[in-house]
């Protein structure tokens, strides 16, 4: 199964940058452009100038936003900005948020994850990826032999270790608490105690791990072990991760809906078509007496019997659709895309070709707000998938379409860098 083993962190001197909150960053597949000047703006060392450095028209091959990048991690290292840690650790980390008014603790462990091949089962993805992101992340990795932010990787947690682990005390010295601007509270430890570094080690083992978030950058990994790069440092076959238990009282993960663009008469047709063939229409009513609670009520309960779809439409009407007996074992997001989507957006073409088309907001509020004003044609509706299935349908070697999971809140980058060569 997955193989991982303690690291020697690169971490931010607080001494020099106490105000950790000034330097990470949220992912940089969700910063803007707006996103990335306010970040660049923030702190001259804001982990951003790494991980998403800016683009300018006089870029050519020896000046650009990866050299850059390069250049900044040399001299951060040297001027004790970044300092790598002493001894190798599993990270424990804590992560605090409030969603909805209610209060969550997201624990894990930040460890360097072994990269191997799908085929071999020990890391399961969930999801299909894209060509684009995963050349410019092999760019940035290859410059910087440095992982900046972590994967997010889930696994079963059988016999409740995180809770033993947690029960009398909390582990590990605690290296900082922050709180970010978003009311996030950060919080990592080290654990060093080599009799716990080797219960963990032991305990992981023997589980699949699930990429929750984070495919490009595992595959993009795993290209670069894999590739004949001369200078590749003894971490290379190495990527830093969160491990996360599924049982974990933190873990939440959101429905992530689909608002579908503007269609052509033949497309509408099409759709028109296919749903009838394909599900059972049963109105709900129009949109202005749509309670989003009840509606919501409504599909979870007829998703406990035959996958179900929620459809908005452009006339402001609510719809459920249930699919067919046959299709019981299916996932409603598989059935959305494999029967409705991919043959109105994209006949024939691969899974990429109707990106534009869709947009994924993971509440009710912005799906009313997009249909109401004409910007959506259509919103699809979904309950959010339970992770175990998640899980089963990855070990059986069946990946799901994009976005069809939200794990909130993102991992941020910044709290701890993995170095191929100066981690171990």
């Amino acid at each position: 199964m997955a193989e991982i083993r303690p690291f020697r962190g690169i971490r931010y001197n607080l001494t020099k940058l106490p105000q950790l909150e000034e330097v990470i960053t949220p992912p940089y597949d969700v910063i803007d452009s707006n996103g990335q000047d306010r970040l660049h703006k923030r702190n001259p060392y804001n982990i951003v100038r790494l991980e998403y450095g800016k683009k300018f028209p006089s870029d050519n091959e020896n000046n650009n936003n990866y050299t850059r990048a390069e250049k900044n991690l040399t001299e951060w290292l040297e001027q004790d900005i970044l300092c790598a840690d002493k001894h190798p650790a599993y990270y424990l980390y804590e992560q605090s948020f409030t969603y909805n008014s209610a209060e969550y603790t997201r624990r894990g462990i930040f460890a360097a994850l072994k990269v191997e091949d799908y085929t071999s089962h020990a890391v399961l993805p969930h999801e299909l990826t894209m060509s684009a992101p995963k050349a410019d992340r092999l760019k940035l990795l290859g410059q910087l032999k440095t992982n900046i932010s972590p994967i997010f990787t889930l696994y079963p947690d059988p016999d409740n270790m995180f809770d033993a682990l947690f029960s009398q005390s909390t582990p590990g010295r605690l290296l900082f608490k922050t709180r970010k601007d978003d009311e996030q509270v950060h919080q990592l430890r080290a654990i060093t105690e080599p009799r716990l570094q080797e219960k963990i080690t032991t305990y992981l083992a023997g589980q699949p791990l699930l990429i929750a978030d984070g495919h490009h950058r595992y595959e993009t990994a795993l290209a670069y072990a894999n590739s004949t790069e001369p200078k590749k440092g003894m971490g290379s076959n190495y990527i830093l991760s969160a491990l996360v238990s599924m049982k974990d009282r933190g873990l939440l993960v959101l429905p992530t809906h689909r608002l579908v663009a503007p269609l052509t008469g033949k497309q509408k047709a099409e759709m028109d078509k296919i749903i009838n063939a394909s599900f059972k229409y049963v109105e709900y009513g129009s949109t202005n007496e749509i309670n989003e609670d009840s509606y919501l009520h409504k599909l979870s309960a007829y998703d406990s019997e035959l996958p179900c779809i929620g459809m908005i439409t452009a006339d402001k009407t609510g719809f459920l659709l249930p699919g067919h007996q046959e299709d019981g074992s299916h996932l409603p997001v598989v059935l959305l895309h494999e029967k409705i989507l991919r043959p109105v957006l994209a006949p024939g073409e691969n899974h990429e070709a109707d990106k534009d088309m869709l947009s994924y907001p993971h509440d009710m509020e912005t799906v009313m707000q997009a249909v109401s004003s004409g910007s959506a044609e259509t919103a699809f509706i979904l309950n959010t998938l339970p992770v175990n299935d998640v899980l089963k349908r990855a070990q059986q070697g069946r990946v799901m379409p994009q976005k069809s999971t939200f794990f909130y809140p993102k991992l941020p980058g910044g709290l701890v860098l993995h170095h191929h060569n100066l981690s171990y």
